[in-house]
């Protein structure tokens, strides 16, 4: 293997863009293929064949607008830090995806996994108000704006988001900011399955909008609470009052069905950090999108095709369920795909060891002209294939 292919330290946009672009266009020319990579927590490992192209350096701030709730920020911006710099102007961005803090802007935008707060706030697509990406020509491209109305055409960075790096690689982007809320408070509730099922159905249709709403398989409930059974937590951000009223719709729901779980309330920040350590800590974590109302199906259909799961995590109001695997097989990711498929969900491989990444692809199943689209606009921004993303297998 030659060596890595660094960026420079830029600190500002154009330099940052260049660095990239020209690191794109020496691959080319010969022919070494290039793998994006940001804080390097989330894929440590590069792709067979393949060189990191080294995002860590872009790490500018370029714009904090609190006022109007806009932060423009580095690629190579970590989330902890960027954390710390966005409260000290009494504002947050509410990413929380599984992992470590220490995870880069673009390697969470690229992967487009969401945590819990996506419930309320929506998935990293939700966030981005504008992009700039380098396409696989080396050439960058802008894409949206850094204001919330900005909308028109074709959104192509709604495909960058989430693609993996496999339509260009996330340079700087413009995210959606929300007022620091005066109270985080979590509740949690065990029982059965059935009666977690039940639980959640009743949360929703009374139309509790908590900021996050999850149903965690026994093994996490006994890892996050020491709770026993399939557990409810709901966690809800914003004014004292507003608060204190949308856990009790929840409580009054839950309540009906489950037992209370102590100690929620206490240890409710240490309760979702743990929750990112341990789902960003699977091996192998697959990511379904069901339909709310059929999330426990998808649980099933999961454990039918690859076995018992060291966990599993659901975001009701969204139907997300993300299952963790000490190993999987291609073979078994296939079959769960085609059977997802079947009911119009489809399988992300979050997370796996470059080989089966490679071997199962990030996507799969897809309907024919899903696919054919998915491999046009492929073709369009990367038209030398020099990004190593097996996006669709």
């Amino acid at each position: 293997m030659t060596a890595r292919a660094p960026v420079a330290a830029p600190t500002t946009l154009p330099a940052a863009a260049a660095s990239v672009g020209e690191a794109v266009r020496r691959a080319i020319a010969s022919g070494q293929r290039l793998a994006p990579r940001g804080a390097g927590t989330w894929w440590p490992e590069a792709p067979p064949l393949s060189e990191p192209l080294d995002l860590s350096p872009v790490v500018h701030v370029a714009g904090l607008a609190s006022a109007d709730l806009v932060v423009t920020a580095g690629a190579g911006c970590r989330l902890d830090a960027l954390g710390e710099r966005l409260a000290a102007a009494g504002v947050w961005l509410a990413l929380d995806p599984p992992g470590s803090r220490a995870r880069s802007v673009g390697g969470v935008l690229a992967s487009g996994g969401a945590g819990p707060l996506a419930a309320r706030f929506g998935s990293p697509r939700d966030q981005v108000l504008g992009l700039t990406a380098v396409m696989g020509n080396g050439t960058p491209v802008r894409m949206g704006g850094r204001v919330v109305k900005n909308v028109a055409g074709f959104d192509v960075a709604k495909a960058v988001v989430g693609g993996h790096g496999a339509y260009g690689v996330i340079v700087e982007a413009h995210l959606r900011l929300h007022a620091l809320p005066a109270t985080d408070r979590s509740a949690a509730w065990a029982g059965s399955l059935r009666e977690v099922v039940a639980a959640a159905a009743l949360t929703l249709a009374a139309g509790a909008v908590p900021a996050a709403l999850e149903a965690v398989s026994p093994p996490l409930a006994a890892d996050l609470l020491a709770a026993d059974g399939w557990t409810l937590l709901a966690r809800d951000l914003g004014g004292h009052a507003a608060v204190e009223e949308e856990l009790a719709v929840v409580s009054r729901s839950a309540g009906a069905a489950l037992r209370p779980v102590h100690g929620a309330a206490d240890a409710a920040a240490a309760v979702w950090r743990r929750w990112r350590e341990i789902v960003g800590g699977w091996p192998v974590l697959v990511r379904v999108g069901a339909d709310p109302a059929a999330w426990a199906d998808a649980v099933a259909l999961v454990e039918e095709h690859l076995g018992s799961p060291l966990g599993v995590s659901t975001t009701v109001p969204r139907g997300t369920v993300r299952a963790g695997f000490a190993a999987a097989s291609a073979g078994a990711l296939a079959g769960l795909r085609a059977a997802a498929a079947r009911r119009g969900w489809p399988v992300t491989l979050e997370r796996a060891h470059p080989a089966l990444r490679e071997e199962a692809g990030v996507a799969g199943a897809l309907t024919p002209g899903t696919r054919r689209l998915a491999e046009a606009v492929r073709r369009v921004y990367d038209p030398h294939d020099v990004f190593a993303v097996p996006l669709v297998r």
